[in-house]
């Protein structure tokens, strides 16, 4: 199994609702091609607040039920969203 969230797109940025947590998780297979900008845009986070890098789109918070997700492609387990499996 490979990290990879429902919607095959990583998870980064601030927590929502946790000061000073941040996660950077869900690359796939691309990991090891992505942990240098990732921690350049971590680094950011802690350190200036914010990235340089538009990181929207990476948010951990489109999975709160508020937000609507957990929507999108991948397998479900007794219709929750689990991710892609390969």
């Amino acid at each position: 199994m490979r990290p990879c969230p429902p919607d095959a797109l990583p998870i980064l940025g601030a927590v929502p609702g946790v000061d000073g947590a941040y996660m950077a998780c869900g690359h796939n297979c691309w990991g090891i091609l992505w942990a240098p900008v990732t921690g350049r845009i971590v680094s950011e986070l802690v350190v200036d607040g914010k990235s340089r890098t538009k990181i929207d789109a990476f948010s951990p918070g489109r999975f709160t039920r508020e937000r609507g997700g957990g929507r999108g492609r991948g397998k479900k387990i007794r219709g929750d969203d689990v991710g892609e499996q390969w």
